[in-house]
């Protein structure tokens, strides 16, 4: 018997989202409590989403500290044989090689960027030295 462990879309119950269940478990019929990702409406809400450039105080306004999910963006340059346009460093921190004019690299990183909550939800630090998107949600995926 085969199981469906992601499901995108719309659930037997009716919720919209993202779910991946446990193993054994079909993420299409099982119950919340057999999930091992649940991104849906009924149980995060995105609050906030935004882009900073460098290290910014963002006022939340909440009275509880709620998730956030911070994605560093990197032009990808140091990459050898990439062309493209820049994207998401994930897993942080995105590792970069230089050449070194010897015929090798000199490999480096680039620093991830992080949110600290304050005040319980007032307000978050986002700290980083380029540009990097966040997203604020209620509160954490079950």
């Amino acid at each position: 018997m085969s199981t469906r462990r992601v499901v995108i879309g719309k659930r037997a119950d009716g919720a919209y989202g993202i779910f991946v269940s446990k193993a054994g478990f079909d993420a299409y019929t099982t119950a919340d409590s057999n999930l091992l990702l649940n991104v849906s409406s009924k149980v995060s809400t995105l609050l906030l989403l935004g882009k900073v450039s460098s290290t910014q105080t963002i006022a939340l306004g909440l009275s509880r500290s709620p998730i956030v999910l911070v994605t560093t963006q990197n032009s990808l340059s140091g990459l050898p044989g990439y062309s493209g346009s820049g994207g998401p460093c994930r897993p942080s921190p995105l590792m970069s090689m230089t050449p070194d004019g010897s015929g090798g690299y000199t490999v480096g990183y680039t620093t991830p960027g992080t949110a600290t909550i304050n005040g319980n939800g007032a307000s978050m630090t986002v700290t980083c030295a380029g540009p990097t998107v966040y997203a604020v949600y209620s509160k954490a995926f079950t």
